[in-house]
């Protein structure tokens, strides 16, 4: 008997505390001297982007009516910053813009928007300011026609690293 009671109390005190106002609350009635009252409403909107690399790089010698060049697109999409941010994308070669094959290299040029990435340290290649939903380049790999220090049969390749960072 006592546990139901206390069941029913229970139950009681919650029903009696959900009709009373949490201190967030305001409260208006007929005495108020200020008759406005506010509530906030937001929503937190996280930051977020998917940017899309390009597939492998295949150099054949059909390309070599284009000048052994080929385009790809790298693009970001679905973009959410903090005001005042930018989206970017970095890329950096592992042997410096130079297919290997042990000491054997080809060498090739990997342009964003037509502009020559220079050798050496990570390079932006994409910026999307923070209020754009996307953004896009157009990358173009060409490799060098003179083939002199390709001294060995079988593929030539070297690594792209695409970094993604917030700024």
């Amino acid at each position: 008997m006592k546990k139901i009671f206390l069941n029913i109390f229970a139950a009681a005190f919650i029903i009696a505390a959900s009709a009373f106002p949490t201190a967030a609350e305001e409260i208006i009635d007929q005495d108020s001297l200020n008759k406005n009252g506010s509530t906030n409403v937001s929503y937190n909107e996280e930051v977020s982007y998917t940017v899309v690399i390009p597939a492998d790089v295949t150099f054949t010698d059909a390309d070599a009516e284009n000048g052994y060049s080929v385009e790809r697109g790298l693009y970001a999409q679905d973009v959410r910053l903090d005001y005042g941010s930018e989206l970017k994308v970095s890329v950096e070669s592992l042997n410096g813009f130079k297919m290997t094959n042990n000491s054997g290299y080809i060498d090739y040029t990997l342009s964003a928007n037509t502009t020559v990435l220079p050798v050496g340290s990570p390079q932006d290649i994409l910026i999307v300011d923070a209020g754009k939903t996307s953004g896009w380049t157009q990358l173009t790999f060409t490799a060098q026609s003179d083939r002199s220090n390709a001294v060995y049969a079988g593929t030539y390749s070297d690594t792209l690293t695409f970094t993604a960072y917030i700024e």
